[in-house]
């Protein structure tokens, strides 16, 4: 009896860890921006830190997104706010938000496909993707977060 008692025990372990791992790929949490750059084909046209300065924070729930943040990019002398916020779907890497409110109008009730990486303590976001999730190289951002502790 002993012996079944500790092998449902060790099942539970393993269903509750596994459980774990999984949620660690998950982006739940907060986030720094680090890095972040705009490219056209191999040329880059921004870059952070570099000609754009400031900082941004992401956060994410279980189903929802928002990030704020300040930039400048030059040759402008002053900081404009940034913020968003959404919905999001993510499986496997190919991840998906949906803008509900943004500081650029334009990009509200906007659907941004994009591969979204976790490795570690870094998080990386590449956008636009085509629907094979092949990144559209003609004009496309990269931005590399790190978890907040």
């Amino acid at each position: 009896m002993k012996a079944v008692k500790g092998v449902f025990y060790l099942m539970v372990l393993l269903i509750i860890s596994s459980c774990n791992l999984h949620k660690k790929n998950l982006p739940i949490g907060a986030w720094q921006l680090v890095y972040a750059k705009q490219m056209s084909g191999d040329s880059v046209i921004a870059e952070f830190p570099g000609n754009i300065l400031g900082s941004q924070i992401k956060i994410w729930s279980e189903k929802n997104f928002f990030f704020a943040g300040s930039k400048k990019v030059a040759p402008d002398t002053v900081f404009k706010d940034t913020y968003g916020g959404g919905t999001y779907k993510l499986v496997d890497n190919k991840y998906q938000e949906n803008i509900l409110y943004h500081f650029n109008k334009l990009a509200e009730h906007q659907i941004f496909n994009m591969i979204l990486e976790i490795k570690h303590d870094t998080l990386t976001q590449t956008w636009p993707v085509n629907q094979y999730g092949e990144v559209v190289r003609a004009n496309f951002y990269i931005e590399k977060y790190v978890r907040i502790k």
